[in-house]
């Protein structure tokens, strides 16, 4: 029997999985069984799923039965269910697993409460979306801002990238093109970007600057500007989910030293994947005035030879070239992040894992810098 599987979510805290499919189940797995736990029957195929937040003997399906179901795992059996009449193609709870929101085939956009593990609507939101045909309004996929109950990201079929805040759209992001897969944007896990696989073969990635957006009362704002990268084939595009705070650059380089525990490189070592460039850039004398190490928490490039630097580190993301001619332009390159450049250096180290049509695991590391021309 063909089988595609859909979706896959863990369940944190004992280190399970649920995985949906085309074969019309939910399937419930531990990491070091091979076997399946559980399966959960549908009328169809099972389009999304997640476990809730706070209490993971229950999770959240929709499908193209038009269906949302609430689970209980340890009886195997529906809680509550309520009738769409559209195909459901995405869901997920709020943060505090009191509500959940839903999305269509056709658009529509609904948010219920599940407090006691019922559902109830409380509101439907409004995306704005103009696209005639429905299959360019489907909803795609869902994600909270980090520490927010209300700011959500909503991926839908009309190559867009929505923030709702509340039932207020707020803002959009374009560039990407999404008309028939089930592509989900993700935001990373300091909020700071936003990571999208598209149907062109690239991986997209905005900067999400909530504080600059104007007041609401002045129309929703657009961010147009991105960077990209080729990956081909990608279906899923995911930020490392270790990439936080400890990546923040702006404390190294505003030059205040910010108070580690003796394990904090450790730590930050345990958390996140090694940093291909093992080398330490800063000269002796800026290491030893500025206390700093190799750490990918102190990570500072005060100089280095074009060929020793252009050898090991690509201009923006792994798979771009540098032109030869960057190789000739003076015998050093030299790099000054004391100014509004340290402000933004979050994403250095950044690391996108992607998945293309063809099954395919790939992983991305950001090693970008700013080149003299």
């Amino acid at each position: 029997m063909y089988c595609r599987i859909k979706w896959m979510k863990f369940w944190p805290i004992e280190k399970h999985l649920l995985s949906s499919s085309m074969d019309k189940t939910v399937r419930l797995w531990h990491l070091s069984n091979k076997s399946c736990l559980k399966i959960f029957s549908h009328s169809d195929y099972v389009t999304c799923i997640q476990f809730n937040p706070v209490d993971d003997r229950y999770f959240i399906s929709g499908s193209l039965d038009a269906k949302v179901r609430i689970w209980s795992i340890p009886d195997r059996q529906v809680v509550d269910w309520t009738d769409l009449h559209e195909m459901v193609t995405a869901a997920c709870y709020t943060p505090d697993g009191q509500g959940a929101l839903v999305g269509s085939y056709k658009g529509s956009c609904h948010l219920y409460n599940t407090s006691e593990n019922k559902l109830q609507q409380k509101s439907q939101i409004n995306l704005q979306n103009k696209k005639k045909k429905s299959h360019h309004k489907k909803i795609t996929g869902f994600q909270f801002a980090p520490g927010s109950s209300s700011e959500v990201l909503i991926t839908s079929a009309d190559s867009r990238i929505r923030v709702v805040d509340g039932v207020d759209l707020v803002h959009k992001f374009k560039g990407f093109r999404n008309a028939t897969s089930p592509i989900s944007a993700s935001l990373t896990a300091n909020g700071k970007y936003v990571v999208a696989a598209s149907e062109d073969s690239h991986v997209y990635i905005w900067k999400n600057e909530a504080d600059c957006r104007p007041n609401r009362n002045k129309g929703v704002t657009v961010t147009r500007s991105y960077e990209h990268f080729h990956c081909k084939d990608v279906s899923v595009a995911i930020p490392w989910p270790g990439m936080g705070d400890a990546w923040d650059m702006h404390d190294t380089f505003s030059g205040e030293q910010p108070e580690l525990d003796n394990n904090a490189d450790e730590v930050a070592s345990a958390n996140h994947p090694p940093t291909p460039v093992e080398e330490n850039f800063v000269t002796e004398g800026s290491r030893s005035g500025s206390g700093y190490n190799n750490s990918p928490r102190h990570a500072t490039i005060a100089s280095a030879t074009n060929s020793y630097f252009f050898d090991r580190i690509s201009a923006t993301w792994p798979e771009e070239k540098l032109l030869l001619a960057a190789r000739n332009q003076s015998p050093r390159v030299s790099m000054d992040f004391s100014n509004g450049a340290s402000q933004k250096m979050s994403a250095w180290g950044m690391v996108i894992v992607t998945a293309g049509l063809r099954g395919e695991i790939r992983t991305f590391q950001n090693f970008g810098l700013p080149l003299r021309i």
